[in-house]
């Protein structure tokens, strides 16, 4: 028996028992081997970042190929592109002006000259459908990187650009990509969704895809949900059904959402984020969908009352309109944080009228007393764009808001000192419950039930991670929060019996009860101390952080830094199994998630367990090569594949 058909045969036996196992077990939740605590060292790595805009996680991948992972940051269109390197002592340098500050959405780094670095993807807006942008291309020519758009022939197409993706999509050892839209705006000729082809001379060409050029879908999952060794691709949207494609190695994808999908599934309409990881370690990929809401539909009716605190905090749709709530407060009001998303400069400030004789007074960004002798009485009329504030008698206050036209995406207002409220509508439920699939031969069963009660909120991200070595893959769930407070993530601690413990006393939420939300994040180990930090992003005006694993635990590990195959094949797409006396440990290298941005996790980590035994390590990247080592320990980094000369 050859190597390869010896490890199929060992890959095919563990999964039938795994298989076995998770489908009679129907625990939800046992004490997982330890507890996981984290602490935020983003000062101490000099990771400096301001409180911005996000947009749905970052890209993280090992630019330079020196064995340590780098980030490109994205903070929407505030900043321009970040790019933090690692250093030998385990701090980041940031290396500035590689691109300018634009409307950036995802991020993505690969080699796709083949010349040992990773070179960097941007995918722009659009402005609104008014003017598509083709996405720009950054050749990192060993750290200095040069915009190529042009004359690598893809600046001639281009959208209302949301994610970017690098792919071997006919697997022919080089990395092609797709180019994943909005929805398009105005009458163009152009495609929505775009596919180029790698000459393999630096130049690519667009080939035509009908089908996947006509994907509702914002984001996708580059994955292999039936190990054939060809990609395929998970595409989903806040707002649309989630849908599963088949790759067919020729530049075309094969809608198999009825086969693959659970029938009842109603198409997980609402997915923001999607995480894939052998939860069960059967050898195939299971996955993790973070559903939510996003800015534009929490724009319509959303209150958060704290009425501890006395808080309201309101957000309501741009367009136009006009609504209100009656206040109840004993004393003064106290304004807070009038905001509106601005929409092409349509709307410079909304201004806000108080009382019967609608006195205007300055929008208070910052705190403004309103006592109830400032507002007494309402307006018979109310027809202009803005905020209307009367105290009626009685501690009663009316409180209502305009809008003459469609003038901002959104508009937001806080007010202290409310006892109580009433509406005549009934406010938005943002809870959307999170869904769990597990992967049972490429058909995809719901298992959600075995989460816990706490994922069924607004989540926006999800990453993964054996955050506590015990041999079983753990997710990291980002919640919104409430509307101006950033509430502590959900960690999933996966007890290898089918259940998943929820911890949200971890310490990987700096910010709780801050002006911010969850966004998303990636986990690594970023020290090579065998543990697995997290890199995450705050939105709505927050940071990046790192946060670093000090978990204490008898748990092992091992990791393997997969490289490039003696064909000169990039990590891209490649399997690695890592083989225990008990266990077999499955990842596909790429990115363990997706959102807009798309990460290359070559620098694999495994937890173990109690195992002080590996009995094989097992690659196949893309093009077909293997390589195989066997009798290892535990607790170390290895090596395999090799680094292409420049």
């Amino acid at each position: 028996m050859n190597i390869q058909t010896k490890s199929s045969a060992i890959l095919l036996l563990l999964s039938g028992l795994a298989v076995s196992c998770a489908q009679t077990n129907d625990s939800l939740s046992v004490e997982p081997s330890s507890a996981v605590s984290f602490v935020d060292v983003s000062a101490q790595v000099e990771l400096v970042t301001e409180s911005n805009w996000k947009y749905g996680g970052p890209s993280v991948s090992d630019i330079d190929g020196n064995g340590r992972y780098d980030f490109l940051l994205t903070n929407h269109d505030t900043t321009p592109v970040q790019l933090f390197m690692a250093n030998e002592n385990n701090t980041y340098t940031e290396i500035t002006n590689i691109y300018p500050r634009v409307d950036l959405h995802g991020i993505s780094a690969g080699d796709y000259d083949g010349d040992g670095d990773n070179d960097v993807l941007l995918s722009l807006g659009g402005g609104n459908g008014l003017t598509p942008q083709p996405q720009r291309l950054l050749r990192n020519d060993d750290g200095s990187f040069t915009d190529v758009t042009q004359e690598a022939g893809i600046g001639d197409l281009g959208a209302r650009g949301r994610s970017v993706r690098w792919v071997d999509i006919d697997n022919d050892g080089d990395l092609d990509f797709m180019q994943v839209n909005a929805a398009k705006m105005v009458k163009e000729s152009q495609p929505r969704n775009i596919l180029f082809e790698n000459n393999g001379n630096g130049t690519f060409r667009y080939v035509p895809s009908p089908a996947f050029e006509d994907i509702e879908a914002e984001r996708v999952l580059i994955t292999d949900f039936n190990n054939d060794h060809v990609l395929d691709i998970i595409a989903f949207t806040s707002y649309d059904k989630t849908t599963v494609w088949q790759g067919n190695g020729d530049f075309t994808f094969t809608d198999v959402t009825q086969k693959v999908l659970p029938s009842d599934s109603n198409g997980y309409e609402g997915t923001i984020t999607v995480a894939q990881a052998d939860i069960d370690n059967d050898g195939d990929l299971d996955y993790y969908l973070a559903r939510g809401k996003l800015y534009y539909t929490i724009a319509n009716n959303a209150v958060s009352f704290d009425e501890e605190k006395g808080r309201l905090d309101l957000r309501d749709q741009g367009s136009k309109s006009h609504d209100g709530i009656t206040l109840f407060a004993e004393g003064e009001l106290l304004l807070s944080d009038f905001y509106h998303f601005p929409r092409a400069n349509l709307l410079e400030f909304m201004p806000v009228f108080l009382g019967a004789d609608k006195k205007q007074v300055v929008t208070p960004s910052e705190a403004l007393a309103v006592a109830q002798t400032d507002a007494k009485g309402f307006p018979e009329l109310v027809d202009k764009t803005g905020w209307y504030l009367g105290y009626m008698g009685n501690n009663k206050w009316r409180f209502e808001w305009m809008l003459e036209d469609n003038l901002a995406w959104d508009i937001r207002a806080s007010i202290h000192g409310v006892s109580r409220y009433q509406a005549p509508w009934t406010p938005q439920v943002l809870s959307v419950p999170d869904v769990l699939l597990r992967n049972d031969n490429g058909v995809l069963v719901d298992v959600s039930h075995r989460l816990p009660e706490a994922s069924n909120t607004n989540t926006w991200g999800v990453t993964t991670g054996d955050f506590d070595n015990n041999g079983y893959e753990d997710f990291f769930v980002y919640r919104f929060g409430e509307l101006k407070a950033r509430v502590a993530d959900l960690m999933l601690l996966n007890t290898g019996e089918g259940g998943f413990e929820v911890m949200t006393e971890h310490g990987a939420t700096s910010e709780i009860g801050q002006d911010s939300h969850g966004d998303g994040g990636v986990a690594f180990d970023y020290n090579q101390d065998g543990k697995v930090d997290i890199l995450s992003g705050d939105d709505d005006n927050g940071k990046w952080h790192l946060y670093e694993n000090q978990t204490q635990s008898s748990n092992n590990y091992v990791q393997i830094n997969v490289g490039y195959s003696p064909k000169g094949t990039d990590p891209y797409g490649a399997k690695i199994w890592v083989i225990t006396d008990t266990e077999t440990h499955y990842k596909l290298i790429g990115s363990s998630s997706a959102n807009h941005s798309q990460s290359l996790l070559n620098l694999t980590h495994f937890g173990t367990g109690q195992e002080t035994h590996i009995t094989k390590v097992h690659v196949r990247w893309r093009d077909g090569y293997e390589q195989t080592l066997t009798e290892l320990s535990i607790n170390q980094t290895l090596s395999v594949g090799e680094k292409p000369a420049s």
